[in-house]
């Protein structure tokens, strides 16, 4: 017995070495959530201007275009409910904040409850942010260890992008996401049909997410904070292709949370002529040079609302 143990231990002691391993590195090494968690307490007392929103407005909206100082608290997948937890945190502690951009984009509204906090991002706000979705439960061990987050492969391609770059971190120190010109699709017509297939989900059920809508609302309406309800600009093709009374739902909506609310505003760039097609990476996504033009389009629309 006591050899089929002492096998066992040396079976398991390389496993439990490179889960040591991953689990040193991620506790250490800074990533986009424990970077921008730590880049907006610094400028907590002077920002106001807030940037929630997914990954439309992470790599869309520049902060050094505003006038004012602004932070960009979006990140890739990041749902309503994360905004609204993001919120909940940090709102009582932005004394100077005055407006907050909520980025809507296609399937924002649409997003079923469980599906909000489903994947594996949660637990990187959970560890990383301090922000715990309803779902993460006591018993699962991804609350108490990183390395267990992602699959292995993925965690790998992390260290091995940490220690080819010094960092793992793809944000600005105002939250704005890095791009370059590797990041361009060239045939954003065909992008666009496969990105409009991955973003229906065939769903007109907004009554969940209306609701966070108006929490989120109310929120900053207590703080003295505006709200401008956000479309970014997308590629023609792809905004052709998707469900035409989805669309028109999601501007109804829009349009009525903030008929409603003196502090709140709708701004609908989906297909504004102001952007062209090179102004997009892909289908949904704007380029640095259309994020800049896009950022000192909403600096000038904030200077000109009454809040």
């Amino acid at each position: 017995m006591r050899r089929l143990y002492s096998k066992l231990a040396l079976f398991l002691l390389p496993l439990f070495l490179v889960w040591l391993a991953l689990e040193v590195f991620y506790r250490q090494a800074p990533n986009n959530y424990s970077y921008k968690d730590q880049q907006l307490q610094k400028v907590a007392p002077f920002t106001k201007t807030l940037i929630m929103g997914d990954s439309h407005a992470f790599y869309g909206i520049n902060p050094v275009y505003f006038k004012d100082p602004t932070f960009n608290l979006s990140n890739i997948s990041q749902s309503l409910l994360t905004d609204e937890l993001l919120l909940e945190k940090h709102i009582a502690n932005l004394p100077a904040l005055k407006t907050v951009f909520i980025n809507i984009s296609y399937f924002t509204l649409s997003a079923k409850e469980n599906d909000l906090e489903s994947n594996w991002r949660k637990y990187f706000y959970y560890h990383s942010m301090g922000i715990r979705a309803p779902s993460i439960s006591f018993w699962n061990p991804k609350r108490y260890s990183m390395a267990l987050i992602q699959r292995f492969d993925k965690s790998i391609d992390l260290v091995q992008q940490y220690y080819k770059n010094h960092t793992i971190v793809s944000a600005t120190p105002l939250g704005y996401g890095k791009q370059d010109m590797s990041n361009v699709v060239q045939d954003k017509e065909a992008i666009s049909v496969v990105i409009a297939n991955k973003h229906e989900d065939n769903s007109l059920d907004f009554k969940h997410n209306t609701a966070r809508l108006q929490r989120i609302i109310a929120l900053c309406k207590k703080y003295g904070v505006g709200v401008v309800l956000l479309e970014m600009p997308v590629y023609p093709a792809y905004y052709n292709l998707l469900d035409t009374e989805k669309k028109e739902k999601i501007k109804s909506v829009l349009h009525e949370l903030s008929g409603v609310n003196d502090t709140v505003f709708y701004l609908d760039l989906s297909t504004s002529p102001l952007f062209e097609k090179q102004d997009l990476r892909d289908a949904d996504h704007l380029t640095n040079s259309g994020a800049k033009k896009c950022s000192i389009l909403l600096n000038r629309y904030i200077q000109d609302i009454p809040f």
